[in-house]
């Protein structure tokens, strides 16, 4: 049995949502929107988890959970865990795991920032069941470098000048790199959201 500890950090929050991973059930799904001769492209992939409790032990502030396929892990719940004394064997605990990424062209010499980034944390109120979420975005501004069509490679250098390559795995990711051309400026948007809730039972 493996111990994550503590669940209100969002790093421990994916690593626990890892550990559900024989109940995860992911879906895709893209769009396109037209811009000048290259259309941006939008990517996301969303997550769902359960796992049921089996155990709470309040002194230690430990919680047993049980996957669909029946194995056991514990949770460390740290003291940023808000209406701890609430949870009880039976309830389920729900993870929400929501990433997207837009990839768009832009003009030459375009003016604005070449990276900003944000992220936003909330968690339950007082009295209330359980729950709590994380959320991060970035954008970056990016110089395409090279492009391997063949092998569906793009290298582009971040505003620090660091070099990135990158193999385009989706049909509209390589749709969009076709028409790209050394030089070019890409903005990337990425963003990243996760949610943890305990449902009663």
């Amino acid at each position: 049995m493996h111990t994550y500890r503590p669940i209100s950090r969002a790093t421990s929050a994916l690593a626990l949502l890892l550990a559900l991973g024989a109940c995860q059930t992911p879906s895709s799904s893209s769009s396109t929107k037209p811009h000048g001769d290259v259309a941006p492209v939008e990517i996301s992939n969303e997550i769902t988890a359960t796992a049921e409790v089996t155990s709470v032990d309040q002194a230690k502030r430990l919680v047993t959970l049980r996957r669909e396929d029946g194995a056991l892990f514990q949770v460390l719940a740290g003291e940023e865990v808000r209406n701890f004394n609430q949870i009880v064997a039976g309830d389920k605990l729900r993870v929400r795991f929501k990433e997207s990424l837009r990839a768009s062209l832009r003009p030459a010499g375009e003016g604005g920032p070449d990276a900003v980034s944000g992220m936003v944390a909330a968690r339950a109120a007082p009295g209330a069941t359980p729950a709590g979420g994380v959320g991060i975005g970035m954008a970056v501004r990016v110089k395409i470098e090279s492009i391997d069509r063949d092998h569906d490679i793009v290298v582009f250098s971040l505003p620090s000048g660091e070099l990135v390559s990158h193999r385009i795995a989706t049909p509209e990711g390589r749709t969009f790199v076709g028409k790209l051309h050394i030089g070019d400026t890409v903005q990337l948007e990425y963003e990243q959201a996760l949610a943890l809730a305990i449902e009663k039972a």
